[in-house]
């Protein structure tokens, strides 16, 4: 009897000793493995893209005018902020343009003019820096922003196919006006922005040039087109009606 008992015992303290192995190397086991970094959730630290292209502006900030309406505006319908014009007639061939006008009197980060939710025009001074006009089924575009005088071309398919300036610096064609002060080519910051005129074939601008205060007139200059076939400007205007 007393034997069992002691057999008994001897299991007991067996089992004992195997439970404490087990627990010893468990703790050996996970002491030794590396620890896992924690995974930093990237949901607060991605940044968010802004696929919109127009600012959020305001309905009553907003407005819908025609060609002929916006060419005659003198000042933005808002101030202290942006206003935004969207042209609803600018229609060449089948297509429809979707021009839109943004101004800011406080430097907006997405003001200018938009074409097919494309900006063509990354700053607008003034509503009367910029002008439009269609002739021969294509936009003519003044940009009078930058103390500059610049004109863009687009077709139906909203293609610049046209700018005065890159065909300036390319070109670099001298006024003989200016030969006396000046042998510099003429570009679009001698030219004089209100001297513009646009008909279905052609259209025609004036140079100026101020020295020492003084602006002295330069010359006045044709582009001819037909499709989206551009001349080169040149002074030779007879014949043009």
């Amino acid at each position: 009897m007393k034997g069992e008992k002691n057999k008994l015992i001897l299991v007991y303290i067996l089992m004992l000793l195997v439970i404490v192995l087990i627990i010893a190397l468990t703790y050996l086991i996970l002491q030794n493995n590396p620890k896992e970094e924690p995974i930093e959730s990237t949901a607060t630290t991605t940044p968010t893209v802004d696929v919109n292209p127009y600012p959020n502006i305001s309905a009553e900030c907003t407005f819908d005018v025609t060609l002929t309406q916006y060419n005659a505006l003198t000042g933005p319908g808002c101030k202290g902020g942006y206003s935004r014009y969207n042209l609803t007639d600018i229609n060449l061939g089948n297509n429809n343009l979707e021009v839109v006008i943004i101004y800011s009197d406080k430097n907006g980060a997405k003001s200018g003019l938009y074409i097919n939710k494309t900006r063509v025009v990354s700053k607008v001074d003034n509503l009367l820096n910029i002008r439009l006009g269609i002739f021969d089924n294509k936009l003519f575009l003044l940009d009078k922003n930058n103390n500059e005088a610049n004109v863009l071309v687009y077709n139906s398919n909203s293609e610049n196919i046209y700018s005065l300036k890159d065909t300036l610096d390319e070109i670099k064609i001298s006024d003989p006006n200016f030969q006396a002060v000046s042998t510099d080519p003429i570009s679009t910051k001698t030219i004089d922005p209100n001297s513009f005129q646009f008909t279905p074939t052609y259209f025609s601008f004036k140079t100026r040039l101020i020295n020492n205060n003084q602006t002295i007139a330069g010359s006045q200059y044709i582009v001819n087109f037909t499709g989206e076939d551009f001349s080169d400007p040149t002074t030779n205007i007879q014949n043009q009606g």
